[in-house]
């Protein structure tokens, strides 16, 4: 008879799989067993690649089943990201929450899977997503008249403009910019969930897309007062990608990695291959995020921390939004007070 912690666990709605260190199943409680088609008691004992046939026919993750599940490097580590199960032809989306198993005495033993039926979320959110769309796409057309306006009177071509005049038509000159920069990234998030994004894509070394945007953001850095750093092993596949949206997304990593490093911190890039999939592994020392926020980051208007500079709150929405357009994933491995990792994985050009 089970315990009764099994017994809580067991009478969860949400998904719950346990693994030791050596990434064998300790506890796959109903609800996730119903899910898989599984009998819980069968799976006891048993090496977590066994089950990758169960996973793999449901979940359409790009990333492989073992690479998802199994037990990191570090395993203190946290990690959240959204999957959508699908099976006798309904879908359902849910939120997999991953962190360290510890004993009575706080020791870590293995890792806790948890996964959170999100689908009525994801529903709000896309009736959310089609008004906000339809309200840019109505906003953006006077915003770009105000602008240049704007832009034509201190250019002089109104006429003289005294120095108080000038310094509010700065003021609404930022401010015009700042709202064209959000509309135009609520449009490009649309057009991307509603399947209308072209990708240009061509064969190319990823570690080019990070050098380039490596400079597009050393200004940045400066500002700050943060290093930086790339490391790129001697062998990598090429990938297939649209070469200006993939520098968009290690971009909008590193901007964001930077804003939220120490004065004189290091923010460092790794390009290497795992697992058979081409890594970008985008890495600062900042405050961290905490566990509880996690499933957050790459939430739509989201600011889950205070940075040196707020931006429009979708940057890292878009990212993992053009990543799974790449047939690729991104997600976040953080501790509180040591720092972040925005991991990138793409598959290598066949």
């Amino acid at each position: 008879m089970p315990t009764l912690p099994l017994q809580v666990l067991d009478s969860l709605t949400s998904g719950v799989l346990a693994l030791d260190l050596e990434n064998r199943i300790l506890f796959l409680n109903h609800a996730l067993a119903s899910l898989l088609g599984a009998e819980p008691e069968s799976w006891v004992g048993r090496p977590l690649p066994e089950m990758a046939a169960l996973f793999d026919a449901h979940f359409s993750s790009q990333l492989v089943f073992q690479t998802r599940l199994e037990i990191p490097s570090d395993p203190a580590s946290t990690r959240s990201e959204e999957l959508e199960w699908r099976a006798e032809g309904r879908s359902l989306w849910l939120r997999e929450d991953s962190g360290p198993l510890q004993d009575a005495s706080g020791q870590i033993v293995g890792r806790l899977l948890v996964y959170h039926d999100i689908s009525r979320e994801k529903e709000i959110d896309r009736m959310k997503s089609e008004f906000i769309a339809v309200a840019s796409h109505e906003l953006r057309t006077p915003m770009t008249s105000i602008k240049g306006s704007v832009d034509l009177i201190l250019s002089g071509m109104a006429g003289e403009i005294t120095l108080d005049a000038q310094e509010l038509l700065e003021i609404a000159q930022n401010g015009c910019n700042r709202l064209i920069r959000l509309i135009n990234d609520i449009l490009d998030l649309s057009k991307i969930e509603a399947g209308q994004l072209k990708l240009d894509l061509v064969r190319m070394d990823l570690s080019e897309a990070v050098e380039r945007a490596l400079l597009g953001v050393k200004a940045l850095a400066g500002q700050y007062e943060v290093n930086l750093r790339m490391e790129r092993t001697a062998e990598l596949p090429l990938v297939e990608v649209d070469k200006d949206r993939m520098e968009q997304v290690i971009t909008n990593l590193l901007s964001n990695a930077i804003k939220f490093s120490p004065t004189n911190g290091e923010v460092r890039v790794e390009v290497g291959v795992c697992d058979g999939w081409v890594q970008c592994v985008v890495i600062d020392h900042g405050r961290g995020i905490p566990e509880a926020d996690l499933h957050r980051v790459f939430g739509k208007f989201e600011q889950v921390a205070e940075s040196r500079k707020q931006g429009t709150g979708l940057g890292l929405a878009i990212c993992q939004a053009l990543v799974h357009e790449h047939a690729g994933k991104l997600w976040v491995e953080s501790k509180l007070n040591e720092g972040s990792r925005f991991i990138v994985r793409l598959p290598a050009a066949s």
